[in-house]
């Protein structure tokens, strides 16, 4: 009898650690961004906003999510495909540009001018499935560098494989 549960409790464990998601290594590009509660309830998102903004009245937003897919031959583009498919169905005007077409490591930006926003979307393999890292900014200033900005930020998002995490880790849910 005891030999059958340490067999269960083993395979609990084994499948916790096969399912935990990726953590991210990230440095936000300025203090005071903290992380809200993702604006359409779903907690898998990791939401950050800048100081003094919430979910109610945020004008920058950054998300991280991880998609575990069933197949992992999915590659990360199609994934931002998708993504951006849920994006027309909210911002109809939206011609998205490619910074970066790779199958494994995409990245696009575009904007709305009905909504005034503007978003960087990036979809990169993980150890666990594919990452989406998305910028939003509900408030863009059309004369300032915001695309070359966000692209890099976003661009230096890093799947974080180390024991021991530094301060600047994101954990996915």
């Amino acid at each position: 009898m005891k030999k059958i549960l340490l067999l269960f409790l083993s395979i609990l464990i084994i499948q916790t650690c096969v399912f935990a998601k990726d953590k991210l290594l990230f440095d936000f590009p300025n203090d005071g961004w903290h992380m809200i509660t993702s604006p359409d309830g779903v907690t898998s998102k990791k939401c950050f906003v800048p100081y003094n903004q919430t979910a109610d009245n945020y004008t920058e937003m950054l998300i991280f999510n991880e998609k575990v897919l069933k197949n992992k031959e999915i590659s990360a583009m199609a994934v931002l495909q998708k993504q951006l498919g849920k994006d027309r169905n909210n911002f109809i005007d939206i011609a998205p540009k490619y910074i970066s077409r790779d199958f494994d490591d995409a990245m696009v930006t575009w904007c709305s001018k009905f909504k005034n926003t503007c978003v960087v979307e990036r979809a990169f393999k993980g150890n666990q499935g594919v990452v989406l890292a998305i910028y939003i900014n509900k408030a863009p200033h059309y004369s300032q560098n915001m695309f070359g900005q966000w692209s890099n930020i976003l661009e230096n998002v890093k799947v974080f494989d180390g024991i021991r995490p530094p301060a600047n880790v994101i954990e996915l849910d």
